[in-house]
């Protein structure tokens, strides 16, 4: 739907305690991460979320970009504020993966999984992508930004030619528009009870429901890292939220960084 997101229809539909109390709206900007990090560096409270109607010049994982066409998806970021070591902003990311996974399997009634590290898909495709970009001092994180895009009514016309194959949007998979600022309410809402209780428990406790998504489970997957690229099969993910797996030569390891692809 065109209609902006304004934070007055947001909020009517936001029922939270910490997450999008503060909210700061944009109808343009180039990246949404950008504008929150430096809120985040003068003071920003747990919970603010920076958000536009059209993100220009968005960053993905690596070199990818991300880009909201106007009026058509979901680009925001939140500062969170866990108060743990910088290790713990990996497995903070994957529940909240699972958080953006469960609204969007009730919203279309389909299966939509993860996919290690940031991923959000269904039926192969990315739905929805997860940057997570902080700061720290002594090993302890100071504040962490966590950039969430969302591909709600995008159409096939609206992506680069490159990723057309690779990424769906809500509308593409259900041939239906969706209100922008009930689903922003309705992530944010889910983050909110996720976040809570990974700041209580950790991530052990949700690993289980992360691997009854994860779409990498038992796979043989590529994996590609500075020395190369070799293969291996995913064991499962770990408390820390490394990614487990065994290598062709049999060799356990753990995967923090790199990139990872199913095999065809």
């Amino acid at each position: 739907m065109s209609s902006l997101v304004l934070p007055a229809l947001v909020r009517e539909q936001l029922f939270t305690s910490v997450i999008g109390q503060r909210l700061y709206y944009y109808p343009e900007m180039p990246s949404t991460n950008d504008v929150a990090l430096e809120l985040a560096r003068v003071g920003e409270p747990d919970g603010t979320v920076v958000y536009t109607d059209s993100q220009t010049s968005g960053r993905g994982r690596g070199a990818n970009t991300w880009i909201s066409p106007p009026g058509r998806d979901l680009a925001m970021s939140l500062i969170l504020r866990p108060q743990g070591p910088v290790r713990s902003i990996l497995p903070m990311t994957l529940a909240i993966a699972i958080a953006v996974s469960v609204v969007l399997t009730k919203m279309l009634d389909m299966d939509v999984g993860v996919k290690w590290p940031n991923d959000v898909v269904s039926g192969g495709r990315k739905l929805a992508g997860i940057l997570a970009e902080g700061a720290s001092r002594g090993g302890e994180s100071t504040f962490v930004v966590v950039g969430i895009g969302i591909n709600v009514n995008s159409m096939a016309e609206d992506f680069p030619a490159e990723i057309r194959d690779t990424v769906t949007s809500c509308s593409e998979m259900t041939s239906q528009e969706f209100g922008r600022a009930g689903l922003m309410a309705d992530v944010l809402g889910t983050i909110e009870s996720y976040y809570l209780r990974f700041r209580v428990d950790g991530f052990g406790p949700l690993i289980a429901t992360y691997e009854d998504r994860h779409v990498l489970a038992g796979q043989s997957i590529s994996i590609r890292d500075d020395d190369g690229e070799y293969g291996g099969v995913v064991l499962g993910v770990q408390e820390d939220g490394a990614l487990m797996i065994r290598s062709d030569t049999g060799q356990e390891i753990k995967l923090y960084n790199e990139t990872v692809r199913l095999h065809p």
